[in-house]
């Protein structure tokens, strides 16, 4: 069995999820634990990084929600059925050292990527209350209301 590395996520209005690690992320973290690192995982730990916050449609027509949450832990574990109903983390992150230095723009504009304009709202909102504590109920709101959406569109998919 293959080893993959399951985040545990804290969103801005208190939800936590696991999420597997994006593909591309994976492989330098396996090289940090490959070598003996005994801090592997810190380099994600308290890391701000963007996940999906509803599933993805089987053909992709409509991209699901995107936050950005906290990292809280980040574990090696074999790969398998409960690992497999996880969804992954987006490639964007923001090592802890890195964003807990730079205002909420410089962060913002990183995380943002080229996702859809209201998951750009909320990035920025999550920055914001990563950083100053600030919510942002009205974005939030919005994002719930996208994710209910989401939800009700992988139901009628399936």
């Amino acid at each position: 069995m293959a080893t993959v590395f399951v985040a545990h996520v804290k969103l801005s209005w208190g939800q936590e999820a696991d999420y597997l690690i994006a593909n591309d992320v994976e492989p330098g973290l396996a090289s940090r634990r490959n070598r003996g690192d005994n801090d592997w995982n810190a380099v994600m730990l308290n890391a701000l990084i963007n996940v999906p916050v509803a599933p993805y449609l089987k053909d992709n027509r409509v991209t699901p929600p995107i936050a950005t949450g906290l990292v809280t832990s980040l574990t090696a574990v074999e790969a398998g059925p409960a690992t497999a109903k996880l969804l992954r983390t987006r490639s964007q992150f923001i090592m802890a050292e890195m964003w807990q230095k730079q205002d909420v723009s410089v962060d913002a504009t990183f995380l943002h990527h080229d996702h859809p304009q209201l998951s750009q709202y909320q990035t920025r909102a999550d920055v914001d209350y990563w950083l100053n504590h600030r919510r942002h109920p009205l974005i939030t709101l919005i994002t719930k209301w996208r994710i209910r959406l989401q939800l009700a569109r992988v139901k009628k998919e399936k």
